[in-house]
């Protein structure tokens, strides 16, 4: 029977590392989505500054003479570049959050089956060490 408790405990101690090693993945996972998630929501803030900027351009473009008709039509391209770039970003950051949303709730879930998982050492290791006294 000793020798079988100490099975179960080696096998929950093994349960136990292998959550640890998730959960440690998970949580570099989730802080890697962190990271993009900051730079997505910068770039999509740099992204709305640009398009408030060149559209200002644009409709100071659009009041000038004649001369300043070329100047107009590539502003208007940088405004519909920018704005494809600013739902490109907004997508990005919406994306990021929800696998930051779902890495955290797997970071949960991981964490529970480590408690479990040493619940079940300990347990495992008491009845052992009971075996052993008798």
């Amino acid at each position: 029977r000793a020798g079988a408790a100490e099975e179960k405990a080696a096998a929950a101690a093994a349960t136990l590392e292998a959550a640890q090693r998730e959960v440690r993945v998970l949580q570099e996972r989730r802080d890697e989505l962190g990271e993009q998630l900051a730079v997505a929501r910068e770039d999509a803030a740099l992204q709305r500054e640009d398009k408030a900027r060149v559209g200002s351009e644009l409709a100071q473009s659009r009041r000038a003479a004649h001369a300043a008709q070329e100047e107009v039509g590539r502003l208007a391209s940088d405004k519909t570049a920018l704005e494809r770039a600013l739902g490109a970003a907004q997508e990005d950051a919406s994306r990021a959050a929800e696998d930051e949303a779902s890495l955290a709730a797997r970071v949960v879930a991981a964490e529970a089956v480590r408690d479990a998982a040493t619940a079940r050492l300990v347990e495992a290791e008491a009845e052992a060490e009971g075996l052993r006294r008798e």
